[in-house]
């Protein structure tokens, strides 16, 4: 599987650069630079463009892979953080933003009980009094494939999946509280209970994906969001 370390590697020797030449350049050490080839850890936002501008290439190129999250041409990211975090992102951006108001979510997660679900979820989520049957699977390169349908009768729906073979796994609830940011950037505060506080921040109105990817992140490196703070999984990862 192709990573942000591999990618680190690949671009290092494509430069002729040893892994003691490139730590000189971003003073670090040596040992640094091994650990993020080998996936051990992550660096930081801002070394990420340094490391771009090294490897004369874009941020995009470099990191889209381990972060973006490509949905029907959505890009967003979430960031697993504590309330200080939340409450410090939340003080940035409200000024410049439209508050799009407060959502009760409940989602309950189903599988199959004749074959073994790889990384996909099914699940009937209610947001508002709303109720729909979503499908989602994940590829390895963060593609999604999605379906959704809005359905009348939840109660109907659970029946007619306990008929199909289909188990219930899980139970998540959250609140959400969403602002539109510069009419650009929709941050969503979650708190999921019995999980944690989340936040992630939606590209809206995408057009080009590669500049909006750019866009996004050089946002975060603004506002000093430390990446290591991505949450690539599910809610229901957690519960597992």
């Amino acid at each position: 599987m192709d990573t942000l370390g591999k990618r680190i590697s690949k671009y290092r020797i494509k430069n002729n650069l040893s892994q003691s030449q490139l730590a000189d350049l971003l003073f670090v050490s040596d040992k640094t630079i091994s650990s993020w080839e080998n996936d051990r850890t992550l660096p930081d936002l801002n070394t990420i463009f340094k490391l771009a501008n090294i490897f004369k290439t874009s941020f995009y190129q470099l990191s889209m892979n381990e972060y973006s999250n490509l949905d029907n041409l959505e890009l967003e990211v979430k960031l697993k953080v504590d309330e200080t975090e939340s409450n410090r992102i939340l003080k940035l951006i409200k000024k410049d933003s439209v508050y799009l108001g407060e959502e009760k979510h409940n989602a309950i997660y189903y599988e199959s009980t004749l074959r073994k679900f790889d990384k996909e979820y099914l699940r009937i989520r209610k947001e508002n009094n709303i109720y729909v049957l979503n499908y989602k699977k994940n590829s390895d390169k963060s593609l999604c494939e999605e379906y959704e349908t809005i359905i009348d009768n939840a109660e109907n729906m659970n029946l007619i999946l306990e008929h199909l073979n289909m188990i219930k796994i899980a139970e998540i609830n959250k609140t959400r509280q969403k602002y539109l940011y510069k009419q650009k950037y929709e941050f969503s505060f979650d708190i999921v209970q019995n999980i944690g506080i989340f936040v992630e921040i939606e590209v809206k109105n995408l057009t080009s994906y590669e500049e909006e990817y750019n866009s996004l992140f050089e946002l975060l490196n603004e506002y000093n969001i430390d990446i290591n703070k991505i949450d690539n999984k599910r809610y229901l990862d957690y519960l597992k």
